[in-house]
């Protein structure tokens, strides 16, 4: 399994409550963050805490969708929130928050491979890697600036 280490820096003029809440609430996340197909909290929460379990599909600009579960294994709010995933994705993502310049500094730290076998055998040309990586940066960059407008 070839893996990745994404960390992805993002900083909001809005107080870390603010981004923290946005960030817990993983059921809205497909209404802002274009990519998100799903995000289903299973069991009766409405915003996630620790234990609770997810399933997520998303969809960037390349042509296939990553189906997956994450299970939130640490919940330290306002400050750290840890999910572990299986499905497509196997690995670790973690959400660090942090008050700085009168705003919110967040940093997404997500480690993670593949399981589907045609995308590991892929990646081992250098350019497939790159073009998956620059497709989880685009992503993330289309996550940012629709937080940032509901946030701000």
């Amino acid at each position: 399994m070839e893996l990745y280490y994404f960390v992805t820096n993002w900083f909001f003029q809005a107080p870390i409550e603010r981004v923290w809440e946005a960030l817990i609430d993983v059921k809205s996340w497909p209404t802002w963050w274009q990519g998100w197909k799903k995000a289903t909290i299973l069991g009766s929460e409405t915003k996630i805490r620790n234990g609770s379990a997810m399933e997520g599909e998303v969809r960037a600009g390349l042509p296939y969708t990553l189906r997956f579960s994450f299970e939130v294994t640490t919940f330290q709010p306002p400050d750290l929130m840890r999910m572990r995933s299986s499905g497509d994705l196997m690995g670790d993502w973690r959400w660090v928050l942090g008050s700085k310049a009168g705003g919110t500094a967040v940093t997404a730290y997500w480690d993670c491979g593949t399981a589907k076998p045609i995308f590991n055998l892929l990646v081992k040309l250098p350019f497939v890697k790159a073009v998956m990586e620059r497709n989880h940066d685009d992503l993330m960059a289309v996550g940012y600036r629709a937080l940032k407008s509901k946030i701000e």
